[in-house]
C-alpha cells in the first residue's frame, strides 16, 4: 500500500498499539445491549477493525461499522515525524489514552449512524449545514449516554467557552449547502479546533432531550431526525441562547 510506504515509521510505531483492539472486543456487546435498551429498533452491524490510510477513525458502510485501527490506537510513542506539521498532534498535549474506551465511544457513535435516516422528510427544508451537524452531534450525544465518555473533549471545551458566539456564527449560515466550515475541516481550520459542528449539533440535541418529558421518545426522535429545522425549533436551543 502506498500510504504504508510513505509513512513507514508511523505504521511501524503504531503496530504494537493496534493489538489493544482485542481488549475492546467484549465492549462491543456492551454497546449493542445499551443501545437496544435506549432504542428498541436498534439493529446491530458487524464491527470491522481495519488498518487504513490514516483518514478516519470510524465510518460505516451498508454492512459494517468500520474502525480505522491505525488512528484509534495511537499511543504515547507513535512516530508522527513523517507527517507535515499541521497533521501532527500538539506535542504539548498528552496523548496517553484509554484505547479500549476510545474505541468503545467510536463504535457507539458509528452505530448511531447506522440507525439514522438517510433521507429528509418530503416536507423538510433542505438545510445541509444544520442537518450534517445534527447527524454528527446527535451521534456524539447518544454515544455519551451509552459509554459515559466522549472523544471530543477538546471540541467541547472550546465550545463551552465560546458557545454563544459560535451559535450566532453558525446560525448566520444555517442552511449553507455544505458544512465545510464546521466539519471535516482538520486540514483547513485555523485558530480553533476542527469539527465544531459536532458541538453545535450535540448542544441542540441535548436541549431537545432535556426539554422532552418522554426520554424514550426523545431518543427515537433524535436518531430518526429527518426535518432539521423542525427539530431545531422543538429543541428550543435558539431561544435558550437569547436568555
Amino acid at each position: 500500500m502506498k500510504i504504508v510506504r510513505k509513512y513507514p515509521r508511523y505504521y511501524h510505531s503504531v503496530r504494537p498499539y493496534t493489538f489493544e483492539v482485542k481488549q475492546a472486543e467484549p465492549l462491543i456487546q456492551e454497546v449493542f445491549d445499551k443501545l437496544k435498551s435506549l432504542y428498541a429498533n436498534f439493529k446491530p452491524f458487524k464491527v470491522c477493525f481495519a488498518i487504513g490510510p490514516n483518514r478516519t477513525g470510524g465510518t460505516v458502510s451498508d454492512r459494517f461499522v468500520l474502525i480505522g485501527t491505525e488512528m484509534t490506537t495511537t499511543g504515547d510513542h507513535v512516530d508522527f515525524s513523517e507527517f507535515d506539521e499541521a497533521s501532527r498532534p500538539d506535542p504539548n498535549k498528552p496523548r496517553k489514552v484509554n484505547i479500549p474506551q476510545r474505541i468503545k465511544s467510536i463504535i457507539a457513535h458509528e452505530c448511531i449512524h447506522t440507525q439514522q435516516k438517510n433521507q429528509l422528510d418530503s416536507n423538510a427544508i433542505v438545510c445541509t449545514q444544520l442537518y450534517g451537524s445534527l447527524r454528527e452531534g446527535s451521534a456524539n450525544f447518544i454515544s455519551e449516554l451509552v459509554t459515559g465518555t466522549t472523544n471530543y473533549s477538546e471540541v467541547n471545551q472550546y465550545g463551552d467557552a465560546h458557545e454563544n458566539e459560535m451559535w450566532n456564527e453558525f446560525k448566520s449560515t444555517l442552511c449553507y449547502p455544505t458544512a465545510e466550515k464546521w466539519m471535516y475541516n482538520g486540514n483547513t481550520v485555523k485558530d480553533r479546533p476542527a469539527d465544531l459542528g459536532y458541538y453545535i449539533g450535540y448542544k441542540i440535541t441535548q436541549a431537545y432531550y432535556n426539554n422532552s418529558k418522554d426520554k424514550k421518545q426523545a431518543i427515537i426522535d433524535i436518531i430518526e431526525i429527518d426535518n432539521p429545522i423542525e427539530f431545531l425549533q422543538k429543541s428550543k436551543y435558539d431561544q435558550q441562547k437569547k436568555n
